[in-house]
């Protein structure tokens, strides 16, 4: 990879991290539902386009580590040491989640959970997610 192209790709999650930082500061503020994407764009000093092609849905916004989420169960069992069971890797994953506080195995803050479960369309995006994953772990282990 060139330096140009290093460079090129940090902005772009430097970018992509602004943007969901100060969404989610505008949403935990005044609500998923009364933010508008003109005004996360203005706050956040890029232009509306630039939010969609970062975020193409407003609930990717709230929830940005949606892949991350979607293929850690798939992942781990995709590269879990050989001869080790699938539910073990899983377990293992999960606790050091779970000690490192990660957001992707539900650490966000009681503030985070209350934006969610208030806004039906988030609620309803984060059971998609959980489907998703479901079936990316199930494609994994066929």
């Amino acid at each position: 990879m060139s330096t140009d192209s290093g460079l090129r790709e940090r902005k772009k999650q430097q970018t992509r991290q602004a943007i969901s930082d100060v969404a989610t500061r505008l949403f935990l503020e005044r609500g998923y539902d009364r933010v508008t994407i003109a005004e996360i764009a203005a706050a956040a000093g890029v232009a509306k386009m630039t939010v969609t092609n970062y975020f193409p849905r407003k609930e990717d916004l709230v929830l940005d580590i949606a892949d991350e989420f979607v293929a850690l169960l798939a992942r781990t069992a995709a590269t879990r040491p050989a001869g080790e069971p699938v539910l073990d890797a899983l377990r293992r994953r999960y606790v050091d989640a779970v000690s490192r506080r990660e957001a992707v195995v539900g650490f966000a803050g009681a503030p985070f959970v209350r934006l969610v479960e208030e806004s039906l369309a988030l609620t309803a995006r984060l059971r998609e997610l959980f489907e998703l994953r479901e079936r990316a772990l199930a494609a994994q282990l066929a």
